[in-house]
């Protein structure tokens, strides 16, 4: 097949350019350098051709092709469609692997690979390339349904598909996987950068993280930025479907993305000091080598099966060989850094002062603050699978332990963030005593505790002593180390913006300061969200009939300042208009497939152009064709069925059924009750994918009209009945209003959610992208945007 043809040359090709590369590094020669380019090429082009057909067959629903059949229907509109490339374990893979190849591709292009280390760094990066398509070829998208469904190898291709997981049924879903799988494209050369560092320094050839600095961090942060903005198009899916009320469960999707950003912050703020100071000569590198084996982790807890998550995607070929992958990346990531770091001489680290109150381990006390809120996530995912492995019994980490911990972890970090960007203005001796004013105000804040609501957690007696002081606390705690951050980081931009001439500079300043600020907006808001959301409920017992008055009653909400009314019930079904085309053979198909599908059972259709009534059988010509419905058994006689009719049929095919009518060459054989027509198909036709109910409400808060829409739920018959909420928000501009319906048989039960400070936290989500991109585009070392150098009295100015 042409899909697994253009993987099995995408394999070939980026396996060739891996052993050329290696072969050049090893031998340190250039013999072959001219083949490799092209290589890349084939491989890149293999894959990304690969994966626009595999698009072009989701759009057409080519249900020979077992992946499109397992991920799509008829019903399903064009859009979502394209989201079910990506919906299963070889297209996510397919879509990286494409991603992945262009990035290597282009670090060639632009860096090529002449120096023996150069070629190790692309050796590295196509390899992993090359895995991937390698796991493709293996386990293929392209794969024909006879292969995977042998019932099917007959020749019979189904007429539509099983559908798509309902929870991908979301605009937002349609693009959060490709940004988040560019930004694990993008990981790859940082990864093989670093790698390639602690080998180079292992054979003492002085490392190349130096050399590749302005690319590992022009790599970060578009990663950075990419990433954050796919975990933010995640929130807000999460808070439109499934129904939750908020947008974090540390479902162990949703934290497994989270581990890598967390992580790659913390690189980031380590590859910048490694530029600027020349410091961190182990650990930069070594954080940039490790970053890729946690998005291995992250993958492999969505694609392997081995977690429980309510929206994972399990299947054991791809996930074994995730498996795998995380083992070889661990090694090269995590072990050739940890390695080096035992084995190094002691002598190679620096230290800029005797003081241990420095800039530099300010830094390094944030960025290891920051990778600690890692490994808590990295822990509470690990534990529960290592626990069950080891000892059979199954524990799980609830959200105590997640916002427990990390709350600590998280005061500590905003506090010393507060002290270095404070440092940097003020020195050290005012700093000092910020700090200890800040410290002093959290822990008071801490104390002070107006009702439970106010505590971070509820907790039993029989918890631990660190879950009931810390659960206690109160969640004013977070208020002065948040605003010592805001403070400092906004003095510190007031101080350096206004002191520079140059344009890029005071850009970068601004970007910082909007990524930081952004951050600790963030911070609080989901952290007050999350504590101060209520929560009321109301059952209207005869919504079907209120919807029907021109005056419906108003029914106030119980503990909340919420009433609501009636004005809209609905019962439907997807597709809401079924065409017998999309699920049964026409003539045409069936004398297409011919003997194929001997013997099978079939759904046929056509235009009745002749009836033969007997004492034993009906016997019906469709289309004035050689192909008929015999309809046999009790009750055929009294079927009504008259020329002209679209009639519909279920039943055996059978060729030569009767070699005596030369005008007949295959009969399909049933019964009354699989026979009827286009309008009123039989039962096993039934084409209902989807069985919805919704309650159109209007909502009063305090007496006033608030908002209007629809809530309901949806029921998908063949994703096992699963049912997806359909919820409706007021975003008022301090709380969203959140009602959730569950309808039954004429009965709606409300759930309405009252959730603070929600605009804030989109504002600061959309400071955090802004932030950083501004910080991309125009930083004077490293940005995308070229600085062009301004001259003033004949004195040329240049950036820091």
């Amino acid at each position: 097949m042409i899909g697994t043809a253009l993987l099995v040359v995408a394999a070939l090709s980026g396996l060739a350019a891996t052993g050329l590369l290696l072969r050049g590094y090893l031998r340190r020669d250039e013999t072959y350098d001219d083949a490799v380019t092209p290589l890349l090429g084939v491989t890149a082009g293999s894959l990304a051709v690969a994966l626009g057909y595999l698009t072009y067959l989701f759009v057409v629903t080519d249900y020979t092709v077992a992946y499109v059949y397992n991920n799509t229907a008829n019903y399903i509109p064009l859009l979502y469609r394209i989201t079910g490339v990506y919906a299963g374990n070889e297209g996510s893979i397919l879509l990286w692997a494409a991603l992945a190849a262009a990035v290597s591709l282009w670090a060639a292009r632009v860096r090529g690979f002449e120096t023996p280390d150069g070629k190790l760094v692309q050796a590295i990066t196509i390899g992993f390339v090359t895995y991937l398509a390698g796991m493709l070829v293996v386990d293929s998208p392209f794969t024909p349904i006879g292969e995977a469904i042998p019932e099917l190898s007959g020749g019979s291709v189904p007429l539509d598909g099983t559908g798509l997981n309902p929870l991908l049924l979301d605009p937002y879903m349609a693009i959060h996987p490709p940004i988040m799988f560019i930004a694990y494209g993008l990981l790859t050369m940082p990864f093989a950068v670093g790698v390639t560092h602690f080998v180079s320094t292992l054979r003492g050839d002085g490392g190349v993280f130096a050399g590749w600095i302005g690319s590992i961090t022009r790599w970060v942060r578009v990663s950075w930025l990419f990433l954050t903005a796919a975990i933010i198009l995640g929130s807000v899916w999460s808070y439109r479907v499934l129904g939750w009320g908020g947008i974090w469960a540390w479902d162990p999707v949703e934290t497994a993305v989270l581990i890598p950003w967390i992580f790659l912050t913390a690189t980031l703020h380590a590859v910048l000091n490694y530029r600027s100071q020349s410091t961190y000569a182990t650990l930069a590198p070594a954080m940039t080598a490790a970053t890729l084996a946690l998005v291995i982790y992250a993958t492999a807890i969505v694609r392997s099966g081995v977690f429980r998550s309510v929206h994972s995607f399990a299947n054991d070929g791809i996930g074994s060989a995730l498996l795998v992958l995380l083992a070889a990346t661990l090694v090269l990531g995590i072990g050739l850094p940890l390695g080096y770091w035992l084995v190094r001489d002691p002598s190679e680290s620096t230290a800029e002062s005797q003081s241990w109150i420095t800039r530099s381990n300010l830094l390094h006390l944030a960025v290891l603050g920051i990778g600690l809120l890692g490994f808590i996530s990295v822990w509470g995912l690990t534990f529960p699978v290592l626990s069950n492995y080891t000892t059979g019994i199954e524990v799980e980490l609830t959200n105590i332990y997640y916002n427990l911990w990390s709350y600590v972890v998280l005061i500590a970090v905003l506090l010393a963030l507060g002290f270095y960007m404070d440092y940097d203005i003020e020195g050290r001796r005012r700093a000092l005593v910020s700090l200890g004013v800040f410290g002093v105000a959290t822990l008071v804040a801490a104390l002070l505790v107006p009702t439970e609501t106010w505590t971070l957690a509820e907790t039993e007696p029989n918890d631990v002593l660190f879950y009931r002081v810390i659960g206690s606390a109160s969640i004013l705690s977070i208020i002065p180390p948040a605003a010592y951050v805001s403070l400092t980081v906004i003095k510190r931009a007031l101080t350096l913006i206004p002191g520079s001439s140059n344009r890029h500079f005071q850009l970068k300043q601004t970007g910082i300061t909007l990524v930081h600020v952004g951050f600790v907006l963030l911070v609080v808001s989901v952290s007050f969200s999350y504590i101060f959301t209520t929560e009321s409920s109301v059952i209207i017992d005869d919504a079907e009939r209120e919807a029907a008055l021109e005056d419906p009653p108003t029914h106030a909400v119980s503990e909340s300042a919420y009433a609501v009314e009636v004005t809209d019930y609905e019962e439907y079904q997807r597709p809401a208009d079924p065409d017998v085309e999309n699920v049964a053979l026409s003539v045409e198909q069936v004398t297409d497939r011919g003997r194929s599908i001997h013997e099978t059972v079939q759904p046929v259709y056509g235009t009745v152009t002749q009836v033969n009534q007997g004492p034993n059988a009906t016997i019906v010509q469709l289309d004035g064709s050689s192909i008929w419905i015999g309809i046999v058994g009790e009750g055929h006689q009294q079927l009504d069925i008259n020329e002209g009719q679209q009639l519909v049929g279920v039943g055996y095919v059978i060729w030569d059924y009767l070699p005596e009518l030369s005008q007949t060459d295959a009969v399909v054989v049933t019964e009354p009750q699989n026979v009827g027509t286009a309008s009123n198909p039989p039962e096993s036709l039934d084409q209902t994918r989807v069985i919805g109910s919704s309650v159109g409400l209007t909502v009063y808060e305090d007496g006033d009209r608030l908002t209007n829409g629809d809530a309901g739920q949806e029921r998908y018959i063949q994703q096992g009945g699963m049912e997806v909420r359909d919820v409706f928000v007021d975003r008022g501009a301090t709380h969203d209003t959140y009602v959730i319906a569950a309808v039954d048989d004429g009965t709606a039960s409300l759930t309405i959610r009252q959730i603070p400070l929600m605009n804030l936290m989109r504002a600061s989500a959309l400071l955090l992208l802004a932030g950083m991109a501004i910080v991309l585009l125009f930083d004077p070392a490293y940005g995308l945007v070229p600085q062009f150098r301004q001259r003033s009295n004949a004195a040329e100015v240049t950036s820091d």
